[in-house]
């Protein structure tokens, strides 16, 4: 009998209007990070929408986490790309993308007026951004908790997938090289002691479009080293800051908890007062879609200080520290999938996607430990945790309204903490 999985394999995919409209929800709902966001992906696209199967899912977290740049962007191109090719990940991407940076470039503007108030623990903004944070603990552990059910269908798959998990925490914060070698050692562990997993084996034949053919990725690839090399000699010999975005956008493995620390010892205090930065990570944690949309911040702090049209410098920053991974991932989708026709890559598979749900099991623990230390009320946070888990997960309430609701909640909360 078939699965449900494979059954949904065989799903007519969406359309272009579904796949912008869609992903445009997310890019301004998606708040959080990339735990969030992935675990808003499996809810929207795997669980209710069942646009790809969850074992292709995962692999495209796999993917996208062995490759430099921001991972759940990419994983959002990627998606499109499964649906309607070069055009849907396109939609895809940008729609996930563009709303949060419009966001980031205006609050590059009015960044000294909101500066005061972000760092005032208990004012409106910072309960609002605490509030849409708590909703994101609870999505992660939903999310997590529906792909570790079906992960973990033997003692080794389970293993690899807690010993990840372990791994993450132990050597958090972790080092950019961390991820993809957790990936491959999975991979390699159930490479030489196979594993049965038949629905996955049936789930190859179904990967849906990938875009380019093999030709098209490997030029991606070539032109990606090219382009490596013309950075590293630019890097050396140009010490102005926007090639700095773009050789961390080339060159940084680990998504925005490795590249903002990166990018401020470069930036700040050279080019861009430490206060201003920080500003702009707190204001990046507040705003839906990736973090790596501070480069529009900064791209507009930069500009302004140095003369510089702000389009130009906005566009730059963010062009250079988005773009390589973006154009990364459209090479990367028609090589990985030539991968799954070959026997020793169906025998990694299963330990591929173990490491993979294992980096995501150590995001629960420490997107909460995280919402503990940041929030004013951490009693009050928690609860609202859990009544988001219960509203998404038992009252079947869509994410953008419990997101709205939290955050109304939370500036009710702060209003009424200071009238009282």
């Amino acid at each position: 009998m078939a699965t449900k999985d494979s059954l949904m394999a065989h799903a007519e995919p969406a359309s272009l209007s579904e796949i912008a409209r869609n992903f445009f929800i997310l890019g301004t709902t998606a708040f959080g990070g990339p735990p969030v966001h992935f675990g808003m992906f499996q809810e929207r696209f795997v669980q209710k929408q069942q646009w790809l199967t969850s074992e292709r899912y995962m692999e495209l977290i796999a993917m996208a986490n062995c490759l430099p740049g921001p991972s759940s962007t990419q994983v959002a191109f990627a998606i499109g790309i499964s649906q309607q090719g070069i055009m849907g990940g396109l939609a895809a991407g940008f729609m996930f993308l563009i709303p949060g940076a419009i966001l980031m470039t205006c609050l590059g503007f009015v960044s000294a007026s909101l500066r005061e108030e972000m760092e005032e623990p208990r004012s409106i903004p910072n309960a609002v951004a605490i509030s849409c944070s708590a909703v994101g603990v609870a999505l992660v552990f939903i999310a997590v908790s529906g792909l570790v059910k079906k992960i973990a269908t033997g003692p080794l798959v389970s293993t690899i997938c807690f010993a990840s998990a372990a791994t993450c925490m132990l050597l958090s914060p972790q080092p950019a090289w961390l991820n993809p070698a957790l990936i491959f050692a999975g991979g390699l562990i159930t490479c030489y002691f196979p594993v049965s997993n038949t629905d996955s084996a049936k789930n190859l034949t179904a990967a849906g479009k990938v875009g380019l053919n093999t030709s098209g990725g490997l030029f991606i690839f070539g032109l990606y080293v090219v382009m490596a090399v013309f950075t590293m000699y630019k890097a050396a010999t140009d010490r102005g800051p926007f090639i700095s975005f773009l050789t961390a956008g080339m060159f940084v493995w680990g998504g925005g908890p490795v590249v903002l620390p990166m990018l401020m010892t470069v930036l700040a205090p050279h080019f861009i007062s430490q206060t201003i930065f920080l500003t702009g990570i707190a204001l990046a944690e507040m705003m839906p879609g990736p973090v790596f949309n501070m480069s529009c911040f900064l791209g507009v702090q930069l500009a302004l200080s140095s003369g510089m049209s702000w389009q130009l410098g906005t566009f730059m920053a963010w062009a250079g520290l988005v773009g390589p991974g973006v154009v990364l991932i459209f090479g990367a989708m028609p090589l990985w999938d030539k991968l799954r026709s070959f026997e020793a890559y169906q025998h990694a598979l299963p330990g591929l996607n173990a490491a993979a749900v294992g980096l995501l099991v150590s995001t629960i623990f420490i997107v909460y430990g995280a919402l503990d230390e940041r929030s004013p009320w951490p009693a009050g946070s928690r609860a609202m945790a859990l009544c988001a888990y219960a509203a998404v997960e038992f009252l079947k309430i869509e994410v953008p309204y419990v997101v709205l609701g939290a955050g109304l909640l939370g500036a009710g909360a702060a209003c009424a903490a200071q009238i009282f």
